[in-house]
C-alpha cells in the first residue's frame, strides 16, 4: 500500500509540475479550444479486444518491445516481445483512474516481482509512461504506442 501511495504521489507531482509551467494566461488557441467540440472520452472499456504495441525509449528496459491486449475493462495481457527480459503473456488485473478524456492511469501490484506499477496512457500524444516502485528503487520509462484494432 505504501508503494502504491508513493507511485500515486509521483504521478500527482508530475502533473502538478506540468501545470505550474503555464503562466495562467490563455492564448487565442486556448480560447478557441474552449468553444471547440468535446473529444470523446476514451476508457478501458473502449479498448476491450484491442491491442497496444509500444517500445520503451527510456528506462531500464529501453528498446524492449511490448504488447498489451485488453481482455476486459480491468484485465489485460502484457507480453514482452523483445529485449533482455522477454516473457510469455501475463494476465494482469488492474485498477484505473480517468485523468482526462484521453488520458488514464492503470495500476497494479506484481507479487511475483514485488513491484507496484502505474502506467499512464495518453491518447492525445500516443505516449505511454510507467512508474515501477520496488522496495529498493523506482523505475521510470516512456515511449510511443500504437493502438491496433
Amino acid at each position: 500500500m505504501k508503494r502504491l501511495l508513493i507511485a500515486m504521489v509521483l504521478m500527482i507531482v508530475s502533473a502538478t509540475a506540468c501545470y505550474a509551467e503555464s503562466d495562467g494566461k490563455k492564448t487565442n488557441e486556448e480560447e478557441a479550444a474552449v468553444t471547440a467540440p468535446v473529444v470523446k472520452k476514451i476508457t478501458t472499456a473502449d479498448l476491450v479486444g484491442k491491442t497496444i504495441t509500444f517500445t520503451w525509449q527510456t528506462g531500464p528496459f529501453k528498446n524492449a518491445a511490448n504488447i498489451i491486449m485488453f481482455v476486459d475493462p480491468n484485465t489485460m495481457k502484457l507480453s514482452v516481445e523483445s529485449g533482455k527480459d522477454m516473457a510469455n503473456p501475463s494476465t494482469i488485473k488492474f485498477d484505473t483512474v480517468q485523468i482526462d478524456n484521453e488520458i488514464f492511469l492503470l495500476t497494479w501490484r506484481s507479487e511475483e516481482y514485488a513491484q507496484t506499477l502505474v502506467m499512464t496512457l495518453n491518447f492525445k500524444t500516443h505516449m505511454i509512461y510507467e512508474v515501477v516502485v520496488t522496495e529498493k528503487t523506482n523505475y521510470l520509462s516512456q515511449g510511443p504506442f500504437v493502438l491496433k484494432e
